[in-house]
């Protein structure tokens, strides 16, 4: 197994932290958790905060619009 440094990254699509490489920095990689391809680089903490609340949002949406409306008239 190679060893090697690392940095901690989080991928920009499932939000799940990767450790990369820093030989890879500026390069292409895959998230091993969904697939997703994205640059190799630092982002700042605030951008994967930022980006973790827009894909709860985005899921909570999923979850409304999958339910059915209720309809008041049928519960008499």
């Amino acid at each position: 197994m190679a060893s090697g440094t690392f940095f901690v990254r989080a991928c920009p699509t499932c939000g799940r932290k990767l450790e990369v490489r820093v030989e890879l920095l500026g390069r292409k990689v895959e998230c091993v958790h969904c697939g997703a391809n994205f640059t190799a680089n630092e982002q700042p903490a605030e951008m994967v905060d930022d980006r973790r609340i827009d894909l709860a949002l985005a899921r909570a949406q999923q979850y409304i619009d999958s339910v059915a409306p209720v309809d008041p008239s049928a519960a008499k």
